[in-house]
């Protein structure tokens, strides 16, 4: 796609069930080459986001893959996509090889991106292995390899890591910066913000369908910095500094280290918007 076109367009997307409205009029856009993180607790809307941009549910609004409606081209705009869903669906008694390629075949992607693509994620050494034998961490990077079967310029994960140990996740993170490196869109949902920080370029906040924190990663880094004194101890024992703090009146509850995390950050960037929103 034409580097000035979205990857992914959303424009006042709402779905409604009944009389609950899951998703409540969201627009953004994706460029090539980034990663987002879609970030919200169970029942924000994360998922229902995510089938109306795979076009497999109505909705209200405007979706357009690469450029493309979804609601006037779903066929086309799908084939744009790889999907990892929350829980992935292999037959257990397949290998993980056989479990691929015959994906491969359905997407006429040809057998032999099956072995490429195990390399790619590391699971080639174990690809005789039986689905049902994989690890959490090992079913997670299988069914990246088959989101990444046809080269899909878009993909769209579903709490990807959620039960994934560091290094699981370690690995799995290090295949989704290949893939922006390539030029390739990501949105990754999921409710903890931990699992994708250092990784997302950008941060998007669901809550109960709406949007109501749309961050870069630099303007989140930003949120950590302001009213912070950064000390270099010196040699000086914390205890000592925390008593000294003490004498001239500051409490040690005004004192952290300097490793402030993005969930630190995302706490405190919601905290302030609740709070204007309440003096409004």
């Amino acid at each position: 796609m034409p580097a000035e076109t979205p990857a992914v367009a959303v424009t006042g997307l709402t779905k409604r069930y009944g009389r609950t409205t899951a998703v409540d009029n969201l627009t953004f856009a994706l460029k090539p080459g980034q990663i987002v993180a879609l970030l919200g607790p169970n029942g924000a809307g994360k998922t229902t986001t995510f089938k109306c941009i795979l076009g497999i549910t109505s909705f209200d609004g405007s979706v357009e893959v690469g450029g493309k409606s979804v609601r006037d081209r779903g066929k086309d705009t799908r084939g744009l996509i790889g999907y990892l869903p929350q829980t992935p669906a292999f037959d257990a008694a397949d290998t993980a090889e056989a479990a691929l390629r015959f994906l491969a075949e359905l997407k006429d992607c040809g057998r032999a991106r099956a072995g490429t693509l195990l390399q790619r994620v590391h699971l080639y050494e174990e690809r005789r292995l039986k689905v049902g034998e994989l690890s959490g961490g090992m079913r997670q990077r299988l069914a990246l390899a088959a989101a990444l079967l046809s080269d899909p310029p878009v993909l769209l994960l579903d709490e990807p890591t959620a039960n994934l140990d560091i290094e699981s996740r370690s690995q799995f993170h290090a295949v989704l910066a290949e893939q922006r490196a390539e030029g390739k869109a990501v949105i990754v949902s999921t409710h903890f913000i931990e699992s994708i920080s250092g990784l997302a370029d950008r941060f998007i906040v669901l809550e109960r369908g709406r949007i109501v924190l749309d961050l870069t990663a630099a303007e989140l880094a930003g949120r950590q910095l302001g009213n912070r004194f950064v000390v270099n101890l010196n040699g000086t024992t914390p205890a000592e500094f925390l008593s000294a703090l003490a004498d001239i009146g500051v409490s040690p509850d005004h004192v952290a280290p300097e490793e402030a995390s993005y969930g630190d950050a995302l706490a405190r960037a919601l905290a302030a918007l609740r709070e204007g929103q309440e003096a409004e």
